[in-house]
């Protein structure tokens, strides 16, 4: 009598559950027991200053790796996939690849301007402006801890920081976002939507709603071009260049927000430089869209 094959655990869920039992476990794992490793290892100390710098960096990314990049490869294991199919690996091509570094760059002037009219907007409507600045109130000790874990005196320090803030997240954020959630809702929605739920649910994953716009086009642009591409290391690249110009400008100039100095004049040609780049991305996005559905014309 021959042995039935054994199924792998998940195998048969609906990959919806399985996203939602993939994002609970990844959020125990990264937020709760990276939380309490951290609190035992600085002994209760979480502020970070140039006594434990260093360890914070260090915690960070062995976190990140740990408890966002190790389950989704398990997890994508008990589902039964094939490592190199659920997270692409393979070369994209070459125009692709090109036009996403291209709108990645394109849109960082954007992001900036995008959070300068909220702040205005938001700040301008009555009712709105003391919710609205209670919010940024709650958030600024996490923006203080972010400056303080990316704020580097050389350029061997720096080095650390873009790995830490950098390259980790380009590589666990993506395994986790960009491959097995995109993946999974490919197989129950058109690839269009996939991407917009697996970019939201990446904006959301970030805790940060003062930046939840940017985050959701950022998000939605990965999954775009991971599945334009079917390779998943447009967005590592992507991920990693958005992060480092962060990281760089702070390097540079001691700041990631220039919109803060802007009055008059000035402030009025940035909002039109943020306007024209946001459009070019979008530009560089519909052609990217375009490309795929043509491929997928093709084959049928």
């Amino acid at each position: 009598m021959e042995e039935k094959e054994k199924k792998a655990p998940f195998a048969d869920v609906n990959p919806v559950l399985f996203v939602c039992i993939v994002l609970f476990v990844v959020f125990i794992a990264y937020q709760v027991i990276g939380a309490l490793i951290t609190f035992l290892v600085t002994g209760g100390d979480i502020k970070v200053d140039s006594s434990n710098v260093v360890l914070m960096r260090i915690l960070i990314s062995f976190s990140q790796f740990m408890f966002i990049l190790f389950p989704a490869i398990l997890l994508s294991m008990l589902q039964g996939n094939k490592s190199s199919s659920v997270f692409r690996l393979k070369n994209p091509p070459l125009n692709i690849l090109l036009l996403s570094i291209l709108g990645i760059l394109l849109i960082q002037p954007s992001l900036q301007v995008i959070i300068h009219l909220q702040d205005k907007l938001f700040l301008a409507i009555p009712g709105v402006s003391d919710l609205y600045t209670q919010l940024k109130e709650i958030f600024k000790q996490l923006e203080e801890f972010t400056i303080s874990i990316i704020n580097a005196s050389s350029v061997f320090e720096f080095i650390g920081v873009v790995f830490v803030i950098a390259v980790t997240p380009a590589i666990c954020e993506e395994f986790l976002f960009r491959g097995l959630i995109l993946k999974n809702f490919e197989r129950v929605l058109s690839w269009i939507k996939a991407c917009v739920f697996t970019g939201v649910l990446f904006a959301i994953f970030h805790f940060q709603p003062i930046n939840i716009i940017p985050l959701i086009l950022l998000g939605i642009f990965l999954s775009v071009i991971t599945v334009a591409s079917d390779s998943i290391y447009p967005a590592i690249i992507c991920h990693f260049l958005n992060n480092f110009i962060a990281a760089l400008a702070f390097y540079i100039y001691g700041k990631e927000d220039f919109t803060k100095e802007f009055s008059g004049s000035d402030e009025l040609y940035f909002i039109i430089l943020g306007i024209v780049s946001l459009i070019l991305f979008f530009a560089i996005m519909i052609y990217i869209i375009k490309f795929k559905n043509k491929q997928i014309q093709n084959i049928v």
